[in-house]
């Protein structure tokens, strides 16, 4: 019985560290995902921001009477 407890104590450290090895790997891989999820989210708003000002300064917005830079005609 002196054999098991020998053996135990000599596999719980390794199981720890290879149960700490886990956790931070699974926490780096999820913030990756998530960064990689709100990068792309903001970049399709600035792609959509880039097509609205576009279109905008295509006319489109422009009320009558008025230039795009905002002076009277």
């Amino acid at each position: 019985m002196d054999q098991f407890w020998a053996i135990v104590v000599a596999i719980v450290p390794s199981i720890g560290v290879g149960f700490l090895f886990y956790k931070v790997m699974r926490a780096l891989i999820e913030g990756d995902r998530n960064e990689r999820l709100a990068h792309s989210q903001w970049e399709a708003e600035q792609e959509r921001l880039a097509a609205e000002n576009a279109a905008a300064s295509a006319g489109g917005d422009v009320p009558a009477g008025r230039s795009p830079e905002g002076s009277a005609n």
